[in-house]
């Protein structure tokens, strides 16, 4: 399967009044170019990646996604002002009854409601010449088939979001890296009170 060359995602209006909202959009630009590149030299290598669409098993069955605050923030915008009925209704559906443990509350029908706000962690992994066997986590039983990340673009992602901590100088940046800032930030996905977005999703209303 052949991987499409990414592009930024353009919210012109809203990123003209959101002032968070462009660092993440540039961080996941920034991400999904080093998942291409990765995959890219994957395939020359002779893989093939098995990941399409369709496929839902790791938001099945991995329930340890790290977070980042700005996305958790993107993750409400998106939710409350993006999606619109009848996956609307579906998506607060899952949210209200979601536990620790069931599938990732944003999987729908077999796909990803909030695909193009997915997390860095669902950005990053994928997978190789063959597809997850039901249950299985292939980063155990078949490292060697999972992408591993290229560090400049991962680490470059995540610089990008540090001026929404309110660390924008260079050189504050990069001792927030070195001192792995972010990493005293992140949240599991899986224990987020989703129940919160549902209320909020209830009381939101699309234009």
């Amino acid at each position: 399967m052949s991987y499409p060359k990414p592009k930024r995602l353009q919210f012109p209006k809203d990123e003209a009044q959101v002032s968070w909202l462009p660092m993440l959009l540039n961080a996941y630009f920034i991400a999904d170019k080093g998942v291409y590149e990765a995959i890219q030299k994957r395939i020359k290598r002779g893989d093939k990646l098995a990941c399409a669409k369709g496929c839902s098993s790791c938001c099945k069955i991995h329930i340890t996604i790290p977070v980042y605050p700005l996305e958790l923030v993107g993750i409400y915008w998106y939710a409350i002002t993006k999606i619109g009925a009848p996956l609307r209704d579906a998506l607060k559906e899952n949210l209200r009854h979601f536990s620790t443990g069931d599938p990732c509350p944003f999987l729908i029908k077999g796909a990803c409601s909030i695909h193009p706000m997915r997390p860095l962690a669902c950005r990053h992994f994928n997978v190789f010449n063959k597809p997850c066997s039901p249950g299985e986590d292939p980063y155990y039983t078949r490292r060697q088939d999972v992408l591993t990340p290229l560090e400049k673009y991962k680490n470059k992602a995540l610089a990008a979001m540090l001026p929404f901590h309110g660390i924008k100088e260079r050189g504050k940046r990069k001792q927030a890296m070195r001192k792995g800032f972010l990493n005293s930030q992140v949240q599991n996905l899986h224990e987020v009170n989703w129940k919160n977005l549902a209320l909020r999703m209830d009381g939101a209303v699309l234009k």
